[in-house]
């Protein structure tokens, strides 16, 4: 039985919003999406935007960035950035991210999708996102974006134990930060200096 337009018209006024069931869902899950990225500051209104504008595929490539780099906590400010810029780099990637998340399986090795992937011809798409995870750019060259220095997932193995490589001594940005309080020497203790006012004082009467 073919769709009635008339019958699909009175579906969408019936529900009394004007709206149809997916534009609702759609609706619900950008709005999801844009609170969910409230809580990054750093990131553009284009980053926000194309996320937001794009839910469903960026919830997509969400889970197959953590399947692909076996890492269930990374960012979802960065994945909105490293979203928006294959976004807008490569005018297929929506499609290729659909076709990446039907391979995602429970419990399936990054090995193993990245097996799955190259034998549907996605293999450099896989590639693609975890270089982008690992070193915390998109692109090369010239045309590369910096998506995260401190961040990329390729120093999280020696976190507990060296810092990001930087000139920084304590690690990237750290010259931003308030510097730390110093130490009074002992003739420069506000203590001594109370004693003497209070010492002058009773020598005056």
């Amino acid at each position: 039985m073919e769709n009635d337009p008339s019958i699909m018209e009175s579906n969408v006024t019936a529900n009394g919003t004007g709206f149809s069931r997916r534009q609702l869902l759609k609706g619900l899950t950008s709005a999801m999406v844009a609170s969910t990225l409230l809580g990054f500051p750093f990131l553009s209104l284009a980053e926000k935007e194309t996320a937001t504008a794009s839910p469903v595929i960026f919830g997509q490539f969400y889970l197959i960035s953590q399947a692909i780099t076996e890492h269930k906590n990374i960012s979802e400010g960065a994945s909105a950035q490293i979203f928006n810029a294959f976004h807008r780099s490569h005018p297929d990637f929506a499609a290729q991210v659909t076709q990446l998340h039907a391979l995602v399986k429970p419990g399936q090795s990054a090995k193993t999708l990245q097996e799955a992937a190259r034998q549907q011809g996605l293999g450099d798409l896989v590639t693609l996102i975890v270089t982008a995870w690992y070193t915390g750019t998109v692109g090369h060259g010239t045309d590369s974006i910096l998506i995260s220095y401190k961040d990329a997932l390729m120093y999280r193995p020696v976190s507990d134990g060296l810092i990001v490589p930087t000139y920084c001594g304590n690690g990237p940005l750290y010259f931003t930060a308030a510097p730390p309080d110093a130490a009074m020497p002992e003739s420069m203790n506000a203590d001594r200096f109370t004693n003497i006012s209070e010492s002058a004082d009773v020598s005056k009467a």
